[in-house]
């Protein structure tokens, strides 16, 4: 029988109209959950679908916690499972890349995610009776970098260290706080941004480092996110779940690979 672990609960997911955040709201309504997406575009995956909202925004705006906070509230009642996954990562090497770049990356995925959080942890802990959870969504190479990727891993890096103090401060309320740490994912099917940002020998080189043989689907890091978030998970908080084929069990070593012209690819 199909799991419906979420049925009646609200979740909000940023970075949820393309690649591993569309899985995670596909997976999320698939087990009764309603969810808002926040994201920079509405591409009308979801369209129709009565389940999910979505609010066209810029995590690192500070309007945009309180304004999607606010439209799940109004839409479908208080808030259960918020998903960090919205991005930016512009590469870059440290001789080449404008210190604009390097600010953006850190402004959506450091400083956003830190306010989405702080807006869902107020919201929740004023609850009387909180069973909430936060997942968010970082990189393998936070702990295994490559040549160009300095502002992305440094970014999520950063992430992994909130989120296990955001754990210690927030247990106290019933607020769970953990990480999936995605190796190299293949988001071709699940994404109409940036679809050719890797090229394929690029991809042959992430695939060769994988002890499992094969690159990551999406729903493989959906299927992490999902437990975290429900009942199985209730004693787990302040974790980092690694969902990366092996990759990063030992040691494997990347050239430089520079993107032009991507300034953000989800969320």
């Amino acid at each position: 029988m199909p799991q419906v672990r979420f049925d009646g609960k609200v979740a909000v997911v940023t970075g949820g109209s393309n690649g591993i955040g569309r899985a995670i709201v596909a997976g999320l309504i698939a087990e009764g959950a309603s969810v808002v997406i926040c994201d920079l575009v509405d591409t009308g995956h979801f369209a129709g679908d009565a389940r999910v909202a979505t609010v066209v925004a810029d995590i690192s705006d500070p309007a945009t916690a309180d304004a999607t906070m606010a439209a799940a509230i109004s839409r479908w009642g208080p808030v259960d499972i918020l998903v960090n996954d919205a991005a930016a990562y512009p590469d870059g090497t440290l001789l080449d890349m404008p210190a604009e770049d390097w600010s953006r990356v850190f402004a959506v995925n450091v400083t956003g995610t830190f306010m989405m959080m702080q807006t869902f942890a107020r919201h929740s802990a004023a609850r009387a009776a909180a069973d909430a959870a936060i997942i968010c969504i970082t990189t393998g190479s936070a702990r295994n970098p490559r040549p160009g990727g300095a502002a992305y891993s440094a970014s999520k890096a950063a992430v992994e260290t909130m989120s296990k103090v955001f754990a210690m401060e927030l247990g106290q309320y019933g607020i769970r706080v953990n990480v999936v740490s995605p190796g190299y994912i293949d988001v071709r099917q699940w994404s109409s941004a940036f679809p050719d940002r890797a090229p394929d020998e690029l991809r042959a080189e992430l695939v060769k480092s994988i002890p499992l043989g094969r690159a990551g689907d999406p729903r493989d890091i959906a299927n992490a996110v999902l437990f975290l978030a429900s009942a199985d998970a209730s004693h787990i908080t302040g974790t980092i779940l690694e969902v990366d084929g092996g990759s990063n069990a030992g040691r494997y070593t990347l050239r430089a690979h520079v993107s032009d012209g991507v300034v953000s690819v989800r969320g």
